[in-house]
């Protein structure tokens, strides 16, 4: 992939959403966000609870912001990582946009550059980010 068009957004998003009904979760949210932490594109399954939109896009903000996944500011920045602090700063800064948990990941191209980071919220962190790979790996050729 050499661009994240808003094609290859919507595939992503469909194959995240995909994975989790083959995984028979609750209701789930994807959010896409360009490099520049723009939405690109956004679906909330029926029922998925108000709050959970913004926690999409805040992972996947979070992760581009910090340029690592979002499960790794989880490990690093939370109360049991080495600098705990620092979310509560970044957060600050912010305005409370960055969720430290999995289920944001940075979308690269081959060469590593990041083209954005995919958000995902609606079932336990560690489901988001199954699912959250599973619409990644649907664009892998892209």
């Amino acid at each position: 992939m050499k661009k994240l068009t808003l094609s290859i957004a919507n595939r992503i998003i469909e194959a995240t959403l995909t994975k989790a009904r083959e995984m028979d979760l609750p209701p789930m949210g994807c959010a896409v966000l360009d490099s520049g932490g723009h939405l690109k594109a956004f679906q909330a399954e029926d029922g998925l609870a108000f709050a959970r939109v913004h926690v999409c896009q805040g992972k996947a903000w979070g992760s581009l912001g910090v340029g690592v996944d979002s499960d790794k500011i989880a490990e690093r920045y939370t109360a049991g990582g080495p600098n705990p602090g620092f979310i509560n700063a970044l957060n600050a800064m912010t305005g409370g946009k960055v969720v430290p948990l999995a289920g944001g990941i940075l979308i690269r191209n081959r060469d590593g550059e990041i083209l954005g980071a995919v958000g995902v919220s609606g079932a336990a962190p560690e489901e988001d980010a199954l699912c959250a790979r599973a619409g990644l790996d649907a664009v892998i050729d892209a």
